[in-house]
């Protein structure tokens, strides 16, 4: 699929979380970490908060993997990047959750935490990629082409041919 069907579903994906919000109606979280939120006795309580926390999440984790996918063909540097944004978003649920300051409604945090949680098997798998992006190259003895090569090569064909 192309990107701007991604960010299209990524932004229906956070108008949808929060029509869910308005129907759930208003909800006073006291949480002492992003976690306790996702067992039972606070999910049967709250579920279409749940599911409207989820959404977002997605939301959030789609737009940061478009973001990671404007990189070429570095798969360390984006491994290195979502994990760096996991990092931060786990550390921003934990201060607001701590601290009790209401800069944001704790719905974004948490979605904003289980947005970081949820990159992990995309940097497992940047890691993975990048491993064994270089063992290609050196096992087919070949380098990788770089971009608009390919077309110059066929120019050059064409150019052959005709001369």
């Amino acid at each position: 699929m192309n990107k701007e069907y991604w960010v299209v579903a990524a932004i229906a994906l956070l108008i949808l979380s929060s029509v869910l919000e308005s129907f759930a109606g208003p909800v006073q979280l006291q949480l002492a970490n992003q976690l306790v939120f996702l067992s039972p006795s606070y999910l049967s309580v709250y579920p279409l908060t749940a599911v409207a926390i989820g959404v977002r999440a997605l939301g959030f984790l789609i737009f940061t993997l478009l973001i990671a996918s404007l990189i070429e063909k570095q798969y360390f540097l984006k491994a290195t990047l979502l994990f760096a944004a996991a990092v931060l978003a786990q550390l921003y649920a934990i201060q607001q959750l701590a601290v009790g300051v209401k800069l944001v409604p704790v719905q974004y945090t948490l979605s904003v935490a289980y947005a970081g949680m949820a990159a992990v098997p995309a940097i497992l798998l940047y890691i993975v990629k990048g491993a064994f992006s270089g063992v290609g190259s050196k096992v087919s003895g070949a380098p990788e082409e770089k971009e608009g090569d390919s077309e110059k090569r066929i120019e050059k064909i064409k150019e052959l041919k005709s001369g």
